[in-house]
């Protein structure tokens, strides 16, 4: 019987050892958490392993997840994945329809942004950069033709438009001269040109059946307004007084005076046209809108392709820019030494209390052993 109580004995000492020596064992991995000191000395194993070689750890472990982990080639993959693209897409065109969904208005975007007195002063400073430009557009081509000032797409336009005009100019002359409005003209010109000869022109205008005269000059002038030799000479006419035109100097068709008053005459129409108060009171929304359908089928997904391509492109570069590492440490050594055990504690926690059991375990088994041994022995 004495046999049996030595050998539970040792088993229940060697159970408590084997458990208290793991346990202690685990606790010291982080306790104490500070060094501890008896005058001058300090306490063997103080502080607890991590804490004491915690910058270390630190380090090691931002290595392991720059070089190992999340490397260049891992990040290049994740940003090729398809899932990954149709959730970015999701979650910007999720964005689009939120912020169109609002009614917000440029003036109200201002005034969020504590810019109110850029807002006022647009219309000022549109309207005096618009006469700027004006401005220095007729300085730097003052000194150049009509000719060269105009767009060539211009004067090949009208080279090609004279003949077509000129044609409309005579069938218009002919329709009027055609007309009784016509024939009355005609009428007054004759009697005026009589009048301006005096007697003699009296005289001749007595001689004249003035009716049928204008009836006949009036069908004379048709005809002639038809022929092709008209149109013709009036056609060239055209060209050559645009010709004449066209070769001038800038200045010499529009002098300072006039640049001037035409400048401000463009600047306060433009303003007018452009209405600029009443598009900053215009929500957002409703120049967008119309357009939400390829914004949200066409430009969302151009944009994502294009930050992924990108990134991809790029993404050894920004992981070197990033630091990976050290960032991971710089994070680790953040972490206080209690968030750092709990962290452990919690992962781990299961696994950590079956060592302490198993502690307990090979020490009972090695009790069993000692009091078999010191019983035979």
């Amino acid at each position: 019987m004495a046999g049996w109580m030595t050998i539970l004995f040792m088993v229940i000492v060697g159970a408590f050892i084997g458990a208290a020596t793991n346990f202690l064992a685990i606790r010291m991995l982080f306790r104490p958490f500070k060094a501890k000191y008896i005058g001058k000395w300090r306490v063997p194993f103080t502080p607890g392993v991590i804490p004491k070689r915690r910058e270390e750890l630190a380090e090691k472990i931002g290595e392991v997840v720059a070089e190992h982990l999340l490397t260049n080639e891992a990040v290049q993959a994740k940003l090729s994945e398809e899932t990954l693209r149709e959730e970015l897409i999701d979650t910007a065109n999720d964005m689009v329809r939120e912020k169109l969904a609002v009614e917000t208005t440029p003036n109200e975007l201002l005034a969020q942004w504590d810019m109110t007195d850029f807002g006022n002063q647009v219309p000022e400073k549109m309207a005096v950069a618009l006469q700027g430009q004006l401005e220095q557009f007729f300085e730097k081509r003052n000194g150049q033709s009509v000719k060269t000032v105009l767009p060539e797409v211009v004067d090949q336009e009208l080279a090609r438009k004279i003949p077509a005009m000129a044609n409309q100019t005579l069938q218009k002359i002919a329709l009027f001269t055609a007309s009784d409005a016509g024939k009355l003209q005609i009428k007054l010109m004759i009697e005026r040109i009589l009048a301006e000869h005096g007697k003699v022109g009296g005289m001749v205008g007595l001689f004249l059946n003035n009716d049928t005269f204008v009836t006949r000059m009036q069908k004379e002038v048709v005809k002639f307004i038809g022929k092709p030799e008209t149109e013709a000479v009036l056609t060239a006419l055209v060209i050559s007084e645009w010709q004449q035109f066209s070769e001038r100097l800038l200045v010499d068709v529009m002098p300072p005076e006039k640049q001037a008053k035409f400048t401000e005459q463009v600047v306060a129409e433009v303003m007018r046209t452009v209405q600029l108060e009443k598009w900053m009171d215009t929500p957002v929304q409703e120049w967008i809108r119309p357009y939400e359908k390829d914004i949200l089928d066409k430009v969302v997904p151009f944009l994502v392709d294009a930050v992924l391509d990108f990134a991809k492109e790029h993404s050894a570069d920004i992981m070197k820019r990033l630091e990976i590492g050290k960032m991971v440490q710089h994070q680790i050594e953040a972490f206080s030494l209690e968030e750092m055990e709990q962290i452990v504690l919690d992962i781990s926690g299961k696994e950590l209390k079956m060592i302490t059991y198993l502690g307990g375990f090979l020490g009972g088994f090695i009790g069993i052993l000692q009091g078999v041994i010191a019983i035979l022995f």
